[in-house]
């Protein structure tokens, strides 16, 4: 019995036969899977039965119980009311792909779902060469979508920078390739966080640093300032001490020159009264003198 992997490509489940799990009935042959772009989820897909296959029918991905490897096994009655709502669901399967920079890069080529949960493990798109070597087929992870047309996707260019080189003859059993998938997507995702993480530590770095850096600034302006303050106060002083001494000289020289010239003054009043006295007591010896001759 072949086994049927959790993961599973797009075309793989074209065209497979669905029966009714009670009735064991032929409800028809999936033609189409409805992909929620938004999502990344496939939520449903539609039957083409009856005479020639014009009949359509509609099945929520709920209904399905088994994907075997002949055909899918469905519970409950198709849904109508469902049909013409997911009948226009966008078709990923064909879209151009560009980058959020404004590059077209290739364009989707398959995409490879979890079959018990519908959700969309990784979408395959070939490049128009910007990318590598012409017409390669590159891994494109859901998280690098960020908005899907009925012609185009948008994706995150730093994404597909890189992009993982999908090879056939490597991968092609669906189950390592699940496994390879997930051990990516687990590393990818503990590089990023690890980048954030060095990032986080370098801004930090860098904020401390400048912290650092400011506060040297502030002090060494400060010493600066305080110095060219001293500087003014030792000149304030040194005039000031050199104006004193200059005004004491003059002082000194003053009251030596008072000195000076009171001594010569006195000398000179000395002098005069000396001379006086003389021409006093010889003024009244003479007169003595005349007065005993009589």
């Amino acid at each position: 019995m072949n086994q049927i992997p959790e993961v599973i490509k797009h075309s793989q489940l074209l065209n497979r036969l669905v029966l009714d799990r009670e009735t064991v009935e032929d409800q028809g042959c999936i033609e189409e899977l409805c992909l929620d772009p938004q999502s990344h989820q496939v939520i449903g897909f539609i039957c083409k039965s009856g005479l020639f296959r014009k009949q359509k029918k509609y099945f929520a991905w709920k209904q399905i119980e088994t994907i075997g490897a002949d055909a899918t096994l469905v519970n409950g009655k198709p849904q109508p009311d469902n049909l013409e709502k997911h009948n226009n669901i966008v078709n990923i399967i064909g879209n151009e792909v560009w980058t959020d920079t404004g590059e077209k890069v290739g364009f989707i080529v398959e995409y490879l779902l979890n079959i018990k949960t519908g959700a969309i493990v990784n979408y395959f798109f070939k490049s128009n060469g910007l990318l590598g070597v012409l017409d390669s087929v590159y891994l494109l992870a859901p998280e690098a979508v960020s908005s899907a047309g009925n012609k185009r996707v948008i994706v995150v260019n730093s994404a597909i920078e890189n992009p993982q080189f999908y090879t056939g003859g490597v991968v092609e059993k669906l189950g390592l390739l699940q496994n390879f998938l997930k051990a990516d997507l687990v590393k990818t995702r503990e590089h990023i966080d690890i980048a954030r993480g060095e990032a986080k530590k370098l801004a930090l770095g860098f904020k401390q640093r400048a912290k650092v850096v400011k506060k040297q600034a502030q002090e060494k302006a400060q010493v600066v300032t305080e110095q060219a303050q001293q500087k003014v106060e030792d000149f304030r002083t040194q005039s000031k001490e050199k104006k004193n001494r200059k005004t004491q000289a003059t002082t000194d020289e003053f009251s030596t020159k008072i000195q000076q010239v009171t001594i010569e003054a006195k000398e000179k009043i000395d002098g005069v009264k000396s001379q006086g006295i003389k021409i006093f007591n010889s003024s009244k010896y003479e007169r003595d003198k005349n007065i005993n001759d009589r």
